[in-house]
């Protein structure tokens, strides 16, 4: 960012992050017959290594009737991907319910559209009122293998190891870069998309391919500003990195924490988190006359395709700001959305690599960032937003 000659780069500390550590980890299937199996253990849990039978339960409320089953056993849960909002629930709380009933590990079907033997991570959480048992999820056949045998009234036996544990905490940073308004500096158009990315694959699709379209966009509006061929902004358009988006959002806390004092400054905060296929325009949170402004922008991204506001544009990172009262806006990619949606084919696994970067979709994403970010900076009227000094108050309070 120094070498490109972006302003006022520099780097927030964020103490505290949770260090889980994925260490060995192997599952192999003793009964009916032997076969290894892939797994990648869920970010946050347990390690511990298990032996036991298992039962299969397709949701959470066929596990509460199987209830008087699953005590001593490893719990599989078999639930086909509908969407990502709806099937995470599976993963982020499929511990906590299983140990309710006394399991002792949870087994869940990956959270993915597609699988070609790829085991899918994330993050999960404990409730702290019941015991914290391993858990990782296991590819959709092996999922689907289980369910059958299980169907057919044959015991299984599973026999889990996982080295997972919790490090010390590790401090690491959000990076911030800018392009400096001319008339009024204070004032904030962020953009942006998360640094860190799962200990497997690459991270190129999440969030590589939307923390480089962030950056790149601001790097070439400083290019256009630095060469004449525009004008530099009214205000000033900020990308930034955060870190630890997947695991606990400290870097999203932190810089809402260290940036109070300026909330109100901040004109809108822009995440892409969503794949970077082929950009199709932005799920925006604000008030209804900064939704139309949002729309009129929009037509000026329609010949990319980019162009349609929708609802809802508080993402991980920047729906702390959003809550904090911040007009909110998600770059949207196609094949996000629905039960074929080819974004989870890769998502958390080993084949999120570079590979299956979409090249055109890349350049759609950061022409679209840098139009919206530009015309946002630069239009004579701010975004209106009637939220914020309220909210601002209350948060300082």
């Amino acid at each position: 960012m120094q070498s490109q000659g972006l302003e006022n780069v520099f780097k927030e500390p964020v103490t505290n992050i949770t260090n889980w550590i994925r260490g060995n980890e192997s599952l192999t299937m003793i009964k009916p017959r032997k076969a290894n199996m892939a797994l990648l253990g869920l970010g946050n849990s347990v390690g511990g290594t298990v032996t036991a039978e298992a039962i299969v339960v397709t949701s959470f409320e066929d596990l509460q009737q199987k209830a008087s089953l699953a005590r001593g056993k490893i719990v599989v849960y078999n639930v086909p991907f509908v969407s990502y909002e709806i099937t995470v629930v599976y993963r982020s709380r499929g511990a906590t319910e299983a140990a309710k009933v006394g399991a002792v590990a949870a087994l869940i079907r990956t959270i993915g559209s597609f699988s070609l033997y790829t085991p899918h991570t994330g993050g999960m959480g404990y409730d702290p009122s019941v015991p914290a048992i391993p858990a990782a999820c296991i590819t959709i056949e092996d999922a689907e293998l289980l369910g059958r045998i299980y169907d057919r009234g044959q015991t299984i036996v599973l026999s889990l190891h996982m080295d997972a544990a919790i490090g010390p905490p590790v401090t690491s940073y959000n990076i911030l870069a800018e392009v400096v308004g001319r008339e009024s500096p204070q004032e904030i158009v962020l953009i942006g998309g998360h640094s860190d990315s799962w200990d497997v694959g690459q991270g190129a699709i999440d969030d590589g391919a939307g923390l480089f379209s962030a950056w790149e966009a601001v790097h070439l509006l400083h290019n256009l500003v630095a060469t004449s061929q525009i004008p530099r902004p009214r205000r000033t358009i900020r990308v930034v990195l955060w870190v630890d988006e997947e695991l606990g959002q400290t870097g999203a806390k932190t810089y809402l924490k260290d940036h109070l004092n300026d909330l109100s400054n901040h004109v809108i905060a822009f995440e892409s988190d969503s794949g970077n296929f082929n950009p199709t325009g932005y799920g925006f949170t604000g008030v209804p006359a900064a939704t139309e402004i949002m729309k009129q922008i929009g037509e000026l991204l329609k010949g990319i395709g980019a162009g349609n506001i929708t609802d809802g544009g508080a993402d991980t990172d920047n729906g702390f700001l959003v809550q904090a009262g911040v007009p909110g806006g998600s770059l949207n990619s196609d094949g996000f959305d629905g039960a074929d949606a080819y974004y989870f084919y890769f998502h958390h696994s080993n084949a999120d690599s570079i590979t299956h970067i979409n090249e055109n979709g890349m350049v759609n994403s950061v022409a679209s960032f840098g139009v919206m970010a530009y015309v946002l900076a630069d239009m004579q009227q701010r975004l209106p937003n009637n939220n914020i000094t309220d909210i601002h108050q209350r948060l300082v309070k």
